[in-house]
């Protein structure tokens, strides 16, 4: 393998890994056009709560978010998978919701849940977006959904 062909994967792999921690960042932030932008134009997620094309997803996501005054999403292991144009990522990730307004002050409604995102990723132009995205919620502490 030639040392070009090395550092190109090395860099789109490196570049996969960002979008789901830049789509957290995003969450947490409550910067939705990031969240979008982590997306192809006709991607589509199989969530933990709700399945459906990305701009009706992120129109559902909102809400359920913003329900809570803080959240906190942290990034774990991933697999990353490049094919030429295309790529894969596995994503361990833990998010806290706290229902209190201080990160982590006591509340009956703070959640916190364990997951994995699943994301099928597509080359567009000089950046990677997920097409399509499958969670796996692991476990939970706290009410899911939230009452």
């Amino acid at each position: 393998m030639q040392i070009e062909t090395m550092v190109r994967e090395l860099w789109d792999r490196e570049n996969i890994a960002k979008v789901p921690r830049a789509y957290s960042r995003g969450v947490d932030r409550r910067d939705w056009a990031l969240v979008r932008a982590c997306f192809a134009e006709d991607s589509y997620v199989d969530g933990s709560r709700a399945s459906a094309p990305i701009d009706e997803y992120i129109a559902g996501l909102i809400p359920g978010v913003e329900y809570f005054p803080v959240t906190m999403h942290y990034m774990g292991n991933q697999m990353v998978d490049v094919d030429g144009d295309t790529g894969f990522v596995e994503s361990y990730c833990v998010a806290f919701h706290w229902k209190s307004e201080q990160a982590g002050g006591e509340h009956p409604e703070n959640l916190i849940v364990g997951v994995r995102y699943h994301d099928s990723m597509v080359r567009a132009g000089d950046r990677w977006v997920i097409s399509r995205r499958r969670v796996d919620p692991d476990w939970r502490s706290g009410p899911y959904p939230a009452t």
